[in-house]
């Protein structure tokens, strides 16, 4: 990503999917699958993914 707009991207990526990542991985328990086979495992991934926009929502002080 030498190019402007390749860097742009880049630091737009890490403002917003790698923040979501690494909340799974550090708070949700998403590193680890307690679980075994492609299906499950998507089930909890999906869920995790689901479930994100609800606990950050929720962590919000109404206004």
């Amino acid at each position: 990503m030498t190019s402007e707009a390749g860097r742009a991207v880049t630091q737009e990526r890490a403002a917003t999917s790698e923040t979501v990542n690494a909340d799974l991985k550090t708070f949700r328990g998403l590193s680890a699958f307690a679980v075994r086979g492609l299906q499950r495992v998507r089930c909890v991934a999906l869920g995790s993914a689901l479930a994100y926009p609800v606990m950050r929502f929720a962590a919000v002080p109404a206004a």
